[in-house]
């Protein structure tokens, strides 16, 4: 009689386990399976979540349950760090290659963990591994991404970010450059190509081959919906990169913009998908961007951290680059303050932040407050890279730049002079910050007035360019705008011409018609055909550059003043006085307000209203008889 009663009380309680499910979930906590690169459990490493949540043991199968903390929701992102390896050893985390991963559900099904990937330190049989290779060349070329739209921003040393991933994982650097480039010479997947393509700069085929391979992951994420949504933002992230290093920032916004569908929250998407729609002139857009991963990261780091500080420069630097002076300038004495307090006063990141802060008061006229920042920048670089890192290079332009402005020529050039023979040596003689290095030297030399000594350089900066970035890439309009200034300078109109009209096109073309560096074109191209005697012809291109400066900045900023005073200097030219003078006056109350009554901007714009309200006058006076 025992045994039925026995049997049907283990039917009830199967019965009510069949029926309350989620007494098995894992809920609250994240599991990981962690294995080396050979597929075999790695056990009593140490593994957790950072931030608020906690940390495990790994089990003899490799299995750690992590708490997490109580507001981590399913979906959302979490950073994992190696916390102790066991005793004898010295792990290093391959895969998440970026140690990032979303949380899977908590209920009790079999897919609902996270592969964890590691390698010792130091074991050269990673060389032999794909999967560290293309954890390190992501590291790398993450790296590597622009984080500032400066066009006077350090050159990326090809070597710096290699050093640094070789560090990691305890390797030589020109071991793993060589293992990576040997495994990207036979791997068959586009995405792995695509990556060691981005690496090696090769644009062109990181992009058809990342383009590929988005499309096949988004095929397969299409069919079944428990593919990697995580590889889709991958492969749409370095699509991204590569884009915005070829100067399509248009397609390198749509690309980072798929990633983020994915990775709403990520900070990093959020900041290059705003540089990339800022480059393509698209700043309403933008500014939203930037302002979330600020909130961000102020929430996720606490408000003093440099990530913070990251976050505010970027968003500063989009202000200053709109002519919002008085925005920008807080923000970027805050970025310094915060990097300051975090990083210490002679960290590279504080250099960062002074020479933003220099440039905008720089660009106020305020020579006097920049320099010494400009100076104390680079002391700073000197001190912890050595003298002959492109850092340093990059900051002894800026300060030749301001030096310049100044009419201090002589204490300019051997500044410029050290910059470029620290990016040839460092960076290589045909590398694109070599270019920018010629072109600023070649602009001293032309302000100076030795023409002749310019234009051969302005001319290997522009071969540089063409080489290699391409001949349509919007790096190569601007110095095919700066050599067409040259010979304008030089009285060789014919040959200026047509360097301002492929400029033009390329920027048209590159950028969009209604880009801030398309109005740059017209302007010079306007300014041509003024000199020329042809105000006809050049009076829409004046008016077009206008309409556009107002469109992207707003009416009241710099550009836009600018663009008011040379359609009425042309109307002036013309003799119509009525309508240039309330150009010039509404240029004039713009400069008063955002760069100051005594700015050089400002000046020459009042000198100029002065000279018209002269001209009128006498035109308007009664002729004397005879």
């Amino acid at each position: 009689m025992q045994r039925p009663l026995r049997n049907a009380l283990c039917l009830i309680i199967l019965s009510l386990c069949l029926a309350c499910p989620i007494a098995w979930a894992e809920t609250g906590y994240l599991v990981l399976h962690v294995k080396d690169v050979q597929q075999h459990p790695v056990t009593g490493l140490q593994i957790g979540v950072e931030g608020d949540g906690g940390s495990a043991t790994t089990d003899p199968k490799g299995k750690a349950r992590i708490k997490l903390a109580p507001q981590t929701a399913v979906k959302s992102w979490v950073s994992l760090q190696i916390e102790k390896s066991p005793a004898g050893s010295d792990w290093v985390m391959v895969s998440p290659w970026e140690r990032r991963t979303p949380v899977p559900s908590f209920e009790n099904e079999s897919e609902n963990f996270v592969d964890v990937v590691v390698v010792q330190r130091g074991d050269r049989a990673a060389l032999e591994s794909g999967a560290v290779l293309k954890a390190a060349v992501q590291q790398i070329n993450k790296a590597n991404a622009p984080k500032s739209a400066d066009k006077q921003a350090a050159p990326e040393n090809p070597k710096a970010n290699l050093e640094a991933v070789a560090k990691q994982y305890g390797l030589s650097p020109d071991d793993l450059d060589e293992a990576i480039k040997a495994w990207g010479a036979k791997t068959t997947d586009p995405y792995d190509a695509g990556l060691v393509a981005l690496y090696a700069r090769n644009y062109d085929k990181a992009t058809t081959d990342l383009q590929d391979s988005l499309k096949q992951r988004e095929e397969k994420l299409a069919s079944d919906q428990a593919a990697d949504q995580k590889a889709v933002a991958d492969a749409a992230f370095f699509l991204g990169q590569s884009l915005y290093q070829q100067g399509k920032y248009k397609e390198s916004a749509v690309a980072f913009q798929r990633c983020l569908q994915i990775r709403p929250d990520d900070a990093t998407v959020l900041n290059n998908t705003a540089l990339s729609l800022m480059q393509a002139g698209d700043y309403p857009a933008a500014e939203p961007l930037f302002q979330r991963a600020l909130a961000i990261r102020e929430k996720a780091q606490r408000p003093n951290q440099p990530e913070v500080a990251q976050s505010l420069s970027g968003l500063a630097s989009l202000l200053y680059a709109k002519g919002d002076y008085a925005g920008a300038e807080p923000l970027f004495r805050r970025a310094l303050a915060i990097d300051e307090r975090a990083l210490g006063p002679d960290h590279p990141h504080v250099a960062i932040c002074l020479d933003n802060l220099a440039a905008l008061l720089y660009a106020k006229g305020d020579y006097a407050a920049a320099e010494p920042l400009y100076r104390r920048a680079l002391a700073i670089q000197e001190k912890a890279l050595g003298s002959d890192h492109p850092d340093v290079a990059a900051d002894l332009n800026n300060l030749a730049a301001l030096l310049k402005a100044k009419g201090d020529y002589a204490g300019a050039e051997p500044l410029s002079r050290r910059a470029l023979a620290i990016d040839e040596k460092t960076l290589g003689p045909d590398h694109p910050g070599v270019a920018i290095d010629l072109n600023n030297l070649a602009n001293l030399l032309e302000t100076e007035g030795d023409y002749a000594a310019a234009e051969p350089l302005m001319r290997q900066s522009l071969a540089i360019k063409e080489r290699a970035l391409g001949p349509d890439h919007p790096s190569v309009a601007r110095t095919l705008n700066n050599l067409a200034v040259l010979l304008e300078k030089e009285g060789d109109s014919a040959g200026a011409e047509p360097l301002y009209r492929r400029a033009l096109a390329i920027k048209e073309k590159a950028l969009g018609p209604d880009h801030p560096d398309v109005a740059n074109s017209l302007n010079n191209l306007a300014g041509l055909l003024e000199k020329e005697g042809d105000c006809l012809d050049a009076e829409p291109l004046r008016r077009r550059a206008l309409a556009i400066d107002e469109k992207a900045l707003g009416k009241d900023y710099p550009n836009v003043a600018i663009g008011l005073n040379n359609l009425a200097a042309l109307l002036e030219r013309e003799g119509d006085y009525a309508a240039a003078e309330p150009l010039y006056r509404r240029a004039l109350a713009i400069d008063e307000k955002v760069l100051g009554p005594e700015h050089p901007t400002t000046r020459q714009i009042r000198a100029n209203l002065d000279n018209l309200l002269q001209k009128s006058a006498q035109a308007a006076a009664p002729k004397a008889r005879n």
